[in-house]
């Protein structure tokens, strides 16, 4: 699809538009404080762009269902596409939504056929006798029903959906009894709906979703949303938000400012407003006028998709900003910049790294900036500890009928086993970092170098490895898998699919989302796991809630 460009009018009198081209990948986050028209030029955006492209999620949209009855036919699916144009382009679209009915069941409707439309055509290869094509149409075109059980539990919701016979869409609870979806919680509906609009879309759509984050914590919509644009690559995604920590968390986003606008006869005529790059931190000012308070922010490695901490963070700790920043010196950049301009704003940041061999000085020096390292050796060790796996070990012993004592004992002994055949890799790789920081400790320095320019410099230090090489045996021989995972890069080995098979998990993601599931309805487990993860537990039950100031 061709790239899109959206112009907008800039106060005062500047006869100069922002020009903002867009195509399909791309996402942009306008953010601003209330009355500074965000959803005005959500508005603008839809009168600008071709009405076959757009696909309007409103701010004042409604999330309840009358049921979960599919009770539009064919014509009426279709006449309504054909009447969209004229209400999404209204004036009174702005602050009024007069075909919310008819969009959810419109969605409704497009979700259903989806599914029937793939079921049809894998069917029609199989009467062909075409079972490999049909099988490849199975794996490459997913249900859509499926999708969004995947993105609802990427967003931590536990509650799944799927087609009761072509009649009643139905929800369910982890070991609960079906129920009709209109009796699902406002959150769970909200992303439900969001993510049956995207999912039911035409490639090439562009999205505007205007407050994503109603009825739903900032834990949930990070990765609720970065799961979507994640899978509708083939779209643009344009969000109006007040949660400013969604472009941070998006680090391929741009950011749109919006600080006032100008009206003109009942209508928004222009924008005082400015386009950051990706990655760009939002002016104070701004954070300000969106927050009103303190807030807190925790800066984490890895991204929003591809990491085990940001999920888990977010999860161990609702009430901060969880901010993925990719490498621990990005972290270290990220909390040393705005602790360095504490005089200057109302933004408290902290920083978690992983341990990664560091020795007890460097880690004190850290955490006097305000950068914390785990206590163990990296994320990794607080999913597969034997706090967390007792937890999957329970969830999965009741669901299947099982006995929960050996599951636990099955994966302890699976992960051990394979293990004992890493023992001298695992246990050089814990010295080579160990190995590095004494090298350089007794590297000569500058003066040094320039008193003996001729001189040869040997660095000279004795190995470690026969020493750490025993106490892994030891560990292992006394079947102590979290001193093993805590202290060695267990990740390198096949130890965790091991645990996640033992527990009947598919795969290990799976088992790792059975983690973050059980964090967010276990407050005994996620206590236990923030006392694993070290000192910024502590810190941060001693910093003042800065909703209480």
């Amino acid at each position: 699809m061709e790239t899109i460009n959206l112009k907008i009018p800039k106060i005062p009198n500047d006869p100069n538009p922002i020009d903002i081209p867009l195509k399909n990948g791309d996402q942009l986050f306008i953010v601003g404080p209330n009355g500074s028209g965000k959803s005005a030029l959500i508005q603008r955006f839809v009168s600008q762009l071709p009405s076959d492209r757009v696909k309007r999620i409103t701010a004042h949209r409604q999330t309840w269902l009358k049921s979960g009855s599919i009770d539009l036919t064919p014509a009426g699916r279709q006449r309504y596409e054909i009447d969209r144009p004229s209400y999404d382009t209204a004036l009174a679209a702005r602050w009024r939504d007069d075909k919310a009915g008819q969009d959810l069941s419109a969605v409704l409707f497009d979700l259903v056929s989806k599914e029937n439309a793939r079921a049809r055509t894998i069917a029609f290869h199989i009467d062909k006798q075409n079972i490999e094509k049909a099988q490849i149409i199975s794996d490459e075109s997913p249900s859509p029903f499926d999708e969004i059980n995947k993105l609802l539990d990427f967003g931590m919701l536990e509650v799944t959906i799927k087609n009761d016979n072509d009649q009643n869409l139905i929800a369910r609870h982890p070991k609960g009894q079906p129920f009709n979806i209109a009796e699902m919680s406002d959150g769970e509906r909200n992303a439900a709906i969001i993510a049956a609009h995207v999912i039911t879309a035409e490639p090439g759509k562009v999205f505007l979703i205007d407050e994503p984050e109603r009825h739903l914590h900032r834990s949930i919509i990070q990765p609720f949303l970065s799961a979507l644009f994640d899978l509708r690559r083939d779209c643009i995604f344009i969000v109006s938000t007040h949660e400013i920590t969604l472009p941070v968390a998006n680090s391929n986003a741009r950011a749109l400012m919006l600080r006032s606008c100008q009206w003109s006869n009942n209508q928004c005529v222009a924008w005082n407003a400015e386009v950051l790059a990706p990655n760009s931190q939002l002016p104070e000012d701004l954070k300000l006028a969106i927050l009103g308070s303190r807030d807190r922010i925790l800066f984490v490695e890895g991204d929003p998709t591809g990491s085990l901490d940001f999920p888990l963070y977010t999860a161990l700790f609702p009430d901060l900003s969880v901010v993925p920043k990719g490498s621990c010196e990005e972290v270290q950049k990220a909390v040393l910049g705005l602790r360095g301009s504490q005089d200057k704003h109302h933004v408290e940041a902290f920083g978690l790294i992983d341990e990664d061999g560091r020795k007890c000085k460097e880690i004190e020096k850290l955490a006097e900036k305000g950068v914390f390292a785990l206590a163990v050796y990296s994320a990794e060790a607080l999913y597969y500890c034997s706090d967390a796996i007792a937890a999957v070990a329970h969830r999965q012993a009741e669901s299947l009928g099982e006995d929960e004592s050996r599951f636990i004992e099955s994966a302890k002994q699976e992960a051990i086993e394979i293990l004992n055949g890493h023992a001298e890799r695992m246990a050089a790789r814990r010295c080579e970092r160990k190995i590095h920081q004494l090298l350089l400790q007794q590297a000569p320095n500058w003066k040094s170098i320039k008193d003996n320019p001729g001189q040869q410099i040997c660095v000279s230090v004795d190995s470690p490895y026969l020493e750490e090489l025993n106490i892994f045996n030891e560990f292992a021989k006394n079947g102590e898998l979290d001193q093993l995972v805590a202290r060695y890069p267990v990740r390198e080995s096949s130890a965790f699919a091991a645990i996640a098979k033992a527990l009947k998990c598919q795969h290990k993601n799976d088992y790792e989302r059975m983690v973050i599931a059980q964090i967010r309805s276990d407050n005994e487990l996620a206590e236990k796991l923030k006392k694993r993860i070290g000192p910024l537990s502590a810190t941060l039950d001693q910093v003042e809630d800065p909703e209480t100031t």
